[in-house]
């Protein structure tokens, strides 16, 4: 992923041939329903798990960073971007896992 980045590469549809393992142990903070990752194929060779990933170190090292707040904006502000090409599920915004991390807003989420 940080080759794709530094290249100016397409990141939000790509395919990536190495990706995060689902962590097993019950400490680890991760998405509530993480069978999400193979509801749909090849969804964990996208994006969406790498950005789980990068929430749950941030869980761990910094609790109080606004990253999935900021990461949550950046998509509302954004409408077109297809989450699907990324991986990201429609409803993602509900898992506990991102939800006890997001403000609560009037925009119907």
């Amino acid at each position: 992923m940080r080759n794709i980045c530094a290249h100016h590469g397409r990141l939000w549809n790509v395919g990536l041939g190495v990706y995060p393992a689902i962590p097993k142990p019950s400490t680890i903070e991760w998405l509530s329903d993480a069978e999400v990752l193979t509801a749909v194929p090849d969804r964990r060779k996208r994006l969406y798990p790498v950005l789980a990933s990068l929430q749950s170190v941030l869980g761990a090292v910094s609790p109080r960073s606004s990253w999935a707040q900021r990461l949550s904006d950046l998509l509302d502000k954004h409408p077109d971007v297809p989450l699907r090409g990324m991986g990201i599920p429609a409803d993602w915004r509900d898992d506990t896992f991102w939800a006890s991390r997001l403000t609560p807003t009037t925009n119907g989420r």
